[in-house]
């Protein structure tokens, strides 16, 4: 049994001081306060998706990461994963793909005022177009922390930035795992983090996509609960194996 915890994470007022102007400068768009990644700052929006600990522990799932490794993010938001991934490893090269045009300026500033521009790429693309743009195989690894709800399901947030960011308006489990399968080849990984209740739904598409099932971590609030996300890794080859649950709360 592992219980979860986040060393690397953390909020404050220790941010470094390029980042004050632009927090509390009233002409910008609205931000929250700033998270501390390890070496790294983190400025996310005031009014969309926040860090959450899906993507803290997508980045566990998927490290370590070798420096020679290419990896695309898909729906990439401010850039948090490509920060922790930089954070923690040394790879050298992270593509963020983000549809959105005001989280891709997050994810370029959070690349620019930490000094990531050589490691780190941002581009505003919807993630379905990826395969005109990259020849096939052109990453060792995908990875995204995707929307958690169908196109038309549950109460769309009023909020336009959150509205996209919970549910499949652009591109659905599919169309992401068919995009995800090119762009990694017959040799490349693909991560991605999902609500437990979608699980038969996700193994039913990775083998619909001829691809095969390699890891599978599922994730509870709480011993007395039902599961409430899992991880999980697929590729073109290998056999499943069920790795030990995680407890976020420890007990």
């Amino acid at each position: 049994m592992q219980s979860y915890d986040a060393p690397y994470m953390s909020r404050g007022d220790d941010r470094p001081s390029p980042l004050r102007g632009r927090v509390n400068d009233p002409h910008s768009p609205p931000v929250a306060p700033v998270e501390k990644i390890g070496r790294y700052s983190l400025i996310q929006s005031g009014s969309g998706q926040k860090l959450t600990e899906d993507t803290l522990l997508l980045a566990d799932f998927i490290l370590p990461l070798k420096k020679d490794d290419i990896v695309a993010d898909l729906g990439a938001g401010p850039g948090a994963l490509a920060l922790i991934l930089a954070s923690r490893s040394p790879v050298k090269r992270i593509v963020c793909v983000e549809v959105q045009r005001p989280l891709c300026g997050l994810a370029l500033e959070n690349v620019a005022i930490n000094g990531l521009t050589d490691r780190v790429e941002v581009i505003e693309k919807d993630f379905r177009e990826l395969p005109a743009i990259y020849p096939e195989g052109s990453f060792s690894l995908i990875v995204s922390n995707p929307p958690y709800m169908k196109a038309g399901e549950g109460r769309v947030s009023p909020v336009k930035e959150r509205a996209i960011s919970r549910t499949g308006i652009f591109g659905g489990l599919e169309e992401l795992i068919d995009a995800s399968k090119y762009l990694c080849g017959p040799y490349g990984r693909i991560c991605y983090v999902f609500p437990a209740r979608r699980l038969d739904e996700m193994c039913a598409e990775i083998e619909r996509a001829g691809l095969r099932k390699r890891r599978l971590r599922l994730i509870y609030t709480r011993m007395d609960r039902e599961a409430k996300l899992f991880l999980i890794e697929a590729g073109k080859k290998g056999e499943l194996k069920v790795e030990e649950p995680v407890y976020l709360r420890g007990y």
